[in-house]
């Protein structure tokens, strides 16, 4: 069962507290996809930073005022060592929470990155960059004997959130022109063998046709190089246009076109009917 808020903070002794001061009502979908993209941000920061640790991330609405919104971040580690752990992990995500947002307000790539660490980040800025003239902030608060400590760690206004969108917008067009798509148990045809062994990696000269992607014939590129000796050695064989060749293939896209095949694994070599 759920903690209640109070009993979550007390085991905590430290979380992050985000506030939307919007103009604007936000829509509820757009309010859920803060806190979908903060917890997100939060599950990838301990599987990268505390990849022994357990645990997940619970938001609660802690108050919901005219303009303004205050919602709290608390982490739930059950296998936490203790309370200094639990200290670390939340200024650690609060400074990498931080980061990547003033990076991407000022243009910065993220490096690495993935489509859904991207998500993540846009999810949680998303209701400040469709709000006109609005702005939050996310502090750190520490719970200690002698009381509450709370720090100022990251702020944006809508006009920062929208740069930062436009940005991850950038990367997010980069990676899927460099995007892959495996295609197991393809049939491949050559248009334009060659003989000679290239590097594995590297561009061969030869093209080919994979029908079920496209009828265009694109670049062969031998991603494993006893696939490549195997197609090679059919060559050699059998005349090269009378056979199919049954492979895993990554495809290597641009703009969502295939541009490139990566031949990954060879199957079967079959001898194509007459008039293929």
């Amino acid at each position: 069962m759920r903690d209640s808020y109070s009993q979550a903070v007390k085991k905590s002794r430290a979380y992050l507290s985000l506030t939307l001061d919007l103009k604007e009502p936000v829509e509820i979908e757009e309010f859920a996809k803060v806190f979908a993209g903060l917890s997100g941000m939060f599950d990838d920061f301990l599987k990268a930073e505390h990849p022994e640790m357990r645990g997940t991330a619970n938001l609660y609405v802690r108050e919901v005022r005219r303009g303004s919104i205050i919602a709290d971040l608390v982490p739930t580690i059950p296998d936490m060592v203790g309370y200094m752990d639990n200290v670390l992990v939340v200024l650690g995500f609060g400074a990498l929470f931080s980061k990547r947002v003033r990076g991407f307000v000022t243009g910065q790539w993220m490096d690495k990155a993935t489509k859904s660490q991207l998500d993540h980040v846009t999810n949680a800025i998303t209701a400040v960059a469709t709000d006109p003239t609005g702005s939050a902030k996310l502090e750190t608060i520490v719970l200690r004997e002698d009381g509450e400590k709370r720090e100022l760690i990251a702020s944006f206004t809508s006009q920062e959130a929208r740069s930062a969108v436009q940005t991850i917008e950038d990367q997010r067009r980069s990676l899927d022109t460099k995007e892959g798509v495996d295609e197991p148990r393809v049939l491949l045809l050559f248009e334009r063998p060659a003989k000679s062994v290239s590097g594995t990696g590297k561009r061969t000269g030869e093209a080919a046709v994979i029908e079920k992607i496209s009828t265009k014939p694109l670049p062969v590129i031998y991603a494993s190089d006893m696939a490549q000796r195997s197609i090679k050695q059919a060559f050699q064989d059998e005349n090269v246009f009378k056979l199919g060749f049954v492979v895993d293939v990554n495809v290597e896209r641009r703009n969502g076109r295939p541009v490139a095949y990566r031949v990954i694994n060879l199957h079967q070599v079959i001898e194509l009917p007459d008039g293929e």
